[in-house]
């Protein structure tokens, strides 16, 4: 039988398999990643693949904007002209958008004069989304 320990053993040293030697091993973003994740494969390629289809994604419902929510040009129909007035100091009725009101979103909402606010409203919420999204 063994007899029980004095107190006078060296204690294990639970960092020992994480030393080298005794000495530390240091090593670099691109060390550590080669050593422990391994080098580019086919998985990092599908998942640099996903996530760069998600910001596609994002990319087009952001440019969208440019082109959805332009002001459309206008034109007069009441008989002797719109006498050089701004769209809003003229009566509903008495213009109309030259593509029709399917141009735009801004000729199909009548986003204009006191309520073009709303554009840039829609587009801050989307981005305050985006933002949120990312820290979840």
């Amino acid at each position: 039988m063994e007899a029980a320990g004095t107190g006078n053993e060296k204690a294990e040293d639970p960092r020992a398999g994480l030393l080298n030697g005794g000495r530390e091993e240091r090593l670099g973003i691109d060390e550590v990643l080669a050593k422990y994740a391994g080098e580019f494969g086919p998985w990092q390629a599908r998942q640099f693949a996903l996530v760069s289809l998600a910001w596609l994604l994002d990319a087009f419902h952001t440019m969208v904007t440019i082109f959805a929510d332009r002001e459309p040009e206008w034109r007069c129909v009441r008989p002797g002209g719109c006498g050089g007035q701004g769209i809003c100091g003229l009566e509903p009725g008495s213009w109309e958008w030259a593509g029709g009101p399917g141009v735009s979103t801004v000729a199909e909402w009548g986003l204009i004069c006191g309520q073009k606010y709303k554009i840039g409203l829609v587009q801050s919420a989307f981005f305050a989304g985006c933002m949120l999204g990312e820290l979840y």
